[in-house]
């Protein structure tokens, strides 16, 4: 049952299944009970049990999809790290594309090299953000490379 805290239903749900996996009660790759079962089991509706469980799925704990079975995909440490890494390598691909930015105002051959050096160092970076964002189960956000957008400015 959820306390009469003031704080909105969901959170509380969420709290207690993020409180569950943290404690080792839920472990990775179990899955958790049915939207009905939570619903039954905290005393709130099944609108409030999946907007908890698409708040851990959005935080990174939990995988699946509605109609089926929903995992633990990972402990609350687990998802803060690979958050961290995440924003990390954004970090370094919004600094990349800055740099090749800049190199495309000036087009000497040695810095033609060195934005060829930069964008092959950018989809590296990428594709290591598109691994984290599928291992946290979303869908990765950003568009084209650099390469398809230059050439389509042309």
């Amino acid at each position: 049952m959820v306390a009469a805290t003031g704080q909105h239903l969901y959170l509380q749900v969420a709290d207690d299944i993020r409180s569950q996996i943290a404690a080792g009660r839920l472990k990775v790759g179990d899955g958790i009970p049915s939207t009905a079962e939570l619903a039954d089991q905290h005393e709130v509706s099944i609108g409030v049990v999946r907007a908890a469980v698409r708040l851990l799925k959005d935080e990174g704990l939990l995988i699946g999809q509605s109609g089926k079975a929903v995992y633990v995909r990972a402990t609350p440490e687990m998802a803060a790290a690979e958050a961290t890494a995440l924003k990390s390598v954004d970090e370094q691909l919004a600094e990349l594309r800055e740099e090749v930015h800049g190199f495309t105002e000036r087009q000497p051959a040695e810095v033609i090299a060195r934005i060829d050096k930069v964008e092959a160092d950018l989809g590296r970076l990428q594709e290591d953000l598109r691994t984290l964002y599928n291992r946290l189960g979303h869908p990765y956000p950003r568009g084209g490379t650099p390469q398809a957008k230059r050439r389509d400015a042309k």
